[in-house]
């Protein structure tokens, strides 16, 4: 005979559950508690600098042995030498996608410009002082995008043929140092993929940059508004502007570096600010003044090549007639700033691969 069983309701005690509740949630949060200590005791340990504190030389030195200023620059120099073209036709082809897409200095920009200096050379002003000025004026219009013609999409496309150039820059390098013979089309057509993480990095960048530009800003008010006539005045806002602009570029430095790191597979922006970071700390200033270098050779070409131009452009269109709409100097300063792009690339990256490599040399040892 078949008997029944009879389940037994089980209640559950609301007391003994919440506790049962509290002991799961609080190893968690514990948990979680310890991994943010680890982390921070893991930032400590890699940055010894601290807020408002001496920090001791023994924990801040760090050795930096890479070759020397002139080495470097040739290095880089041969290895661009030595693949003309391949970095020739990435160079052409972003000009004529330039032309093409974007906004480029227009010959009306320059000739109202050189309008200007004819004006103040009228005015007193010295024959060799107005190029130098109608040269910084062409490359500051490039370097800025502030003189270019067109509007925001042509200035946004500029802007993306740029980073474009960068990314494809630094593949192609990465790739002839590891003994392959890439084309042109190899670096166009597979460098494009981090260029949103590279866009983030340069938004800290600029980020960064905002206490100088703040600096100037107000600098140059004060100087309209005849605030600074007076010596002590001029001296003391001067030297706070110099120091604010100093620190910005101090601050903004390993930056650069997160803008080859990010070019690495997988990698997110903040994990390549975070890993600039400590290849910088300790040898901060050494890398800026390798920077400063970069930055003082690309003006000498500019400076080299730019002004001869400008000269003959004015002997040209004062010989012939009529063609006073050919756009050689801004042409010229298209070409120019594409070229830097390049160089400064390959120079980044080589720079960027011996000081990792000296510090891989030194945990080994």
């Amino acid at each position: 005979m078949a008997t029944k069983t009879s389940k037994k309701r089980v209640v559950k005690n609301p007391k003994k559950s919440n506790a049962d509740h509290k002991k799961g949630v609080w190893p968690g949060i514990k948990r979680d508690f310890g991994k943010l200590n680890q982390q921070r005791r893991n930032f400590l340990q890699r940055r010894p600098h601290r807020s408002f504190r001496l920090t001791k030389r023994r924990d801040y030195q760090r050795d930096l042995k890479i070759p020397g200023y002139w080495s470097l620059t040739s290095e880089a120099c041969r290895l661009v030498w030595r693949n003309k073209k391949t970095f020739l036709a990435l160079i052409i082809v972003m000009s004529i996608l330039t032309f093409a897409l974007a906004s480029v200095m227009s010959q009306d920009t320059y000739q109202q410009l050189k309008d200007v200096m004819n004006q103040a050379e009228s005015n007193g002003f010295g024959g060799i002082y107005t190029t130098i000025s109608l040269f910084s004026g062409v490359a500051v219009s490039y370097i800025s995008g502030s003189g270019t013609a067109g509007g925001n999409v042509q200035q946004a496309a500029g802007i993306f043929l740029g980073l474009l150039t960068w990314l494809s820059s630094v593949w192609l390098t990465r790739a002839i140092l590891i003994g392959k013979k890439p084309k042109m089309r190899d670096g166009l057509y597979s460098s494009g993929s981090p260029i949103i993480a590279l866009i983030i990095v340069i938004g800290v960048f600029l980020i960064q940059m905002v206490p100088a530009a703040v600096a100037v800003i107000i600098y140059s008010a004060l100087n309209a508004s005849g605030v600074l006539n007076q010596t002590p005045i001029l001296m003391a806002a001067g030297g706070a502007a110099i120091l604010i602009v100093a620190m910005s570029v101090y601050w903004a430095t390993s930056t650069v570096f997160a803008m080859i790191i990010i070019t690495l597979p997988g990698m997110y922006p903040f994990h390549a600010l975070r890993l600039s970071g400590d290849i910088v700390t300790g040898r901060r200033l050494r890398i800026l003044l390798r920077f400063a270098w970069a930055v003082i050779l690309s003006v000498l070409l500019w400076a080299v090549v730019l002004i001869p131009v400008i000269l003959l452009d004015g002997a040209l269109k004062g010989w012939i007639s009529g063609i006073d709409w050919l756009p050689i100097v801004p042409t010229t300063g298209l070409i120019l700033l594409y070229v830097t792009i390049v160089m400064i690339s390959v120079y980044v990256y080589l720079f960027y691969r011996k000081v990792v490599e000296s510090d891989t040399k030194k945990t080994k040892n």
